[in-house]
Parts: structure tokens; C-alpha cells; sequence
């Protein structure tokens, strides 16, 4: 916004002080360069450091997930007391992460007034870190105010209607999901499949897989069609997804409990 303002002033002037020695067309050709000139650098030197401080941001994140990556393979030489301990000890590490890239958000306010589109950015990175935290009540409040375009806004946005009973659901998937491409629409075409399926909707949820078909063979969208299709709705299962999927909460990782070997005395 103040971008556009200093412009439209810089090029007022630039207007009026070459249209008055060489000439309204002058003028206005002047004017136009001067706010076109000061866009450009400005729009550059605000990437720059939006860049800069995005960088920031990403290297929190970053240093967390290398945290996890030491401790999986600790806990792989030394096995932690229960699956339950070594699954904490590794939230808190992300949880902890997520809350510092929180707090970082705010070195952003101060450029808000130069580019118009900048908070709703911000409002997408803070409305996926605060649903990565549990923090739901604040996510709602804050997704009208975000950029709702990538599959992962998106599957959050579906999560958070199905969650709230919102019988805008399927009207949100037709209109915004479904026209996604490739793998970003088996995604959510498998999201929501399993949405229908607890909402009794088996029809809908095979449509969707079917559609999806269309643009993504991803086994997990052919296993689960043949599943609704023979009505064993029991099989449904996203969990070749991986932590896509686990990380919208709806379901938790099944793991296998290990077999712990006892010991014999002879």
C-alpha cells in the first residue's frame, strides 16, 4: 500500500515538473517511468529482505527436523522405554520448533504497510504452524485470512470443516480441490474419500477417487476405489500418504507393537 502511495506521489511530481518545461505528453510519459522505476527497486529491495527473514523461518524449521533425524537414529542404537516416550520426545522437539517460527512471524509486521499481499502470506505460514500445535480455535479464526491455494492449506481448510460438521465440505472440495493437478489432487481426493466414508457418503467418496484417477495412479487411490467398490469400507486406508496425511490429525500411526524377548534360565 505505501508502495503504490510513493509512487503515485513520485510520479505526480515527475509528471508535473517535465510537463511543465517539455509538454503534457512528456509529462505523463515521465511520470509513468518514475512510478514504474520505483516499483521495480522497491519491489526488489522487499523481496530481498522478505527472502532474508523466510530464510530465518525456514532454518528454524530446518534444525528441528535434523534434531529428529539425530534422535530417531539414537533411539534406533538405543531403544527408548516405550513407542509412547520416543513418539513425545519427538513432538516436543517439532512442537518447540513451530512455536520459535511462530514468534518469528512478527519480524514481518513491519513490512505489511509495503506490500498488500505480504499478511496473507504470513497468515498461511502462522495458520499451518498453529494447527501443526493443536491449536484449532485459533487456526479457524485465522484461515479467512489466508491464501487457501496449496494442497496442504487445503487439506487443513477440508480438515477443519469436517471437524466442525461444516455442510460446506463437499461444495469446498468441487470448487477448490478438485481442480488441483496430479498428485495434489489424489491427495485430497483420498482426504476427503475418507471424510465421506465416515459421513456414510460411500458414493461420494468413490466419485471423488474416481475423478482423481483420471490424473494420478497412485496406488492408494486404486487400492481404496476397489475397496468402496466391493463395500469393504473397513479396508479404507490413507496410510501410504505418510506423514501428509497423519499430520491432519484425523488418524493416528498404527504401530506395530514389538515383540520383546524373554528370558530363559536353563
Amino acid at each position: 500500500m505505501l508502495t503504490l502511495f510513493i509512487s503515485f506521489c513520485l510520479g505526480s511530481l515527475c509528471a508535473w515538473a517535465v510537463g511543465r518545461d517539455h509538454g503534457t505528453f512528456a509529462g505523463v510519459v515521465s511520470g509513468l517511468g518514475a512510478m514504474l522505476v520505483f516499483q521495480i527497486i522497491a519491489g526488489l529491495i522487499l523481496r530481498s529482505i522478505i527472502n532474508k527473514r523466510q530464510m530465518e523461518i525456514q532454518n528454524i524449521l530446518a534444525d528441528a527436523q535434523n534434531r529428529i533425524q539425530k534422535q530417531i537414529n539414537l533411539f534406533q542404537k538405543r531403544p527408548p522405554s516405550s513407542q509412547n516416550a520416543a513418539r513425545q520426545a519427538l513432538e516436543k522437539i517439532q512442537n518447540d520448533a513451530a512455536r520459535k517460527a511462530l514468534e518469528a512471524t512478527d519480524i514481518f509486521k513491519p513490512y505489511y504497510i509495503w506490500n498488500l499481499m505480504l499478511k496473507k502470506q504470513i497468515n498461511t505460514m502462522k495458520m499451518q504452524l498453529l494447527f501443526q500445535l493443536g491449536e484449532y480455535k485459533k487456526v479457524d479464526e485465522i484461515l479467512p485470512k489466508c491464501f487457501i491455494v496449496d494442497h496442504q492449506s487445503l487439506a487443513i481448510k477440508m480438515t477443519r470443516m469436517y471437524r466442525n460438521n461444516d455442510a460446506e465440505l463437499d461444495k469446498f472440495f468441487n470448487k477448490r480441490c478438485a481442480k488441483t493437478k496430479g498428485e495434489a489432487r489424489a491427495f485430497l481426493a483420498a482426504v476427503y474419500a475418507w471424510m465421506k466414508l465416515k459421513q456414510d457418503e460411500p458414493q461420494k467418496a468413490l466419485e471423488a477417487l474416481n475423478n482423481a484417477r483420471k490424473v494420478s495412479d497412485l496406488p492408494v487411490i486404486v487400492d481404496n476405489i476397489e475397496h468402496i467398490a466391493n463395500g469393504r469400507y473397513r479396508h479404507y486406508s490413507n496410510s501410504s500418504l505418510g506423514d501428509a496425511w497423519y499430520a491432519l490429525g484425523l488418524e493416528e500411526p498404527k504401530v506395530k507393537p514389538q515383540r520383546q524377548a524373554r528370558n530363559r534360565m536353563f
